[in-house]
């Protein structure tokens, strides 16, 4: 499972899902430019960079059966890839998991950072996300992140794709419950972007409920991994029979 990271954060948090998701899951966190190993790397700003990137990156998984997991801005990251390796011809993933994700189609309120100074932009991100004012009490975090956090949210402004097309996998989304980020319309809008189907699962918590509730998260994707895996092997089981 190839795990994107929200707006501004890196995929650390992914590795503490390895121990709870056991032998099923693989996880993988990708490493984005700006952040965690890579902090020294300027940050994409636009989908296509950072998509043609990571799909340069799978060529040696594609051996293997992956799916593909992102968080918030993360969950348009693997909506992009998996159409680009479906119009490539190339394996697909086995699924789509988008957390606290608003189909990339839906309408967007995202905090404008372009042209501010530092005070302005911080004031902007505390308004998005009050979360935001616990670290900004810290200057020297406020300046590792803020790079990365401007490149993420240029990313999604530029961002705008032009048709729903269906990607050809399952999608299976989560909801926060008291996500005021992204409303649940938002999420229920990923129900039109899959040709096989969708699940949406409610979680406790807000926008950041992969942290606020991480064992019930982890419980929810491990039994779609299995149903995923157990189709999957359905599939393969029944074309050799033939």
């Amino acid at each position: 499972m190839i795990c994107f990271p929200q707006a501004g954060g890196d995929t650390s948090l992914y590795n503490r899902w390895k121990v709870g998701l056991g032998d099923l899951v693989h996880v993988m966190p990708a490493r984005f430019p700006g952040r965690g190993a890579r902090l020294a790397e300027k940050p994409h700003n636009t989908m296509e960079v950072i998509v043609s990137e990571l799909a340069t990156q799978l060529e040696k998984f594609e051996t293997v059966s992956f799916a593909l997991l992102g968080s918030s801005m993360g969950g348009w990251v693997a909506y992009e890839l998996a159409m680009h390796l479906n119009k490539q011809n190339r394996p697909q993933p086995t699924a789509l998991f988008v957390l606290a994700s608003a189909s990339p189609f839906s309408p967007r309120s995202l905090p404008f950072l372009e042209g501010g100074s530092r005070e302005e932009m911080i004031e902007e991100l505390i308004g998005f996300n009050p979360d935001f004012a616990l670290i900004a009490e810290h200057d020297e975090l406020v300046d590792m992140l803020l790079p990365a956090i401007i490149g993420d949210f240029r990313l999604c402004q530029n961002y705008h794709p032009r048709v729903p097309w269906q990607v050809p996998v399952p999608i299976f989304a989560f909801a926060g419950t008291q996500d005021k980020i992204v409303k649940r319309y938002k999420v229920d809008a990923w129900e039109k972007l899959s040709s096989q189907f969708v699940s949406i699962d409610e979680v406790d918590g807000g926008h950041f409920f992969i942290e606020q509730a991480p064992s019930e998260v982890l419980a929810k994707i491990k039994e779609h991994a299995k149903a995923v895996l157990d189709l999957t092997d359905g599939l393969v089981g029944a074309e050799h029979s033939k």
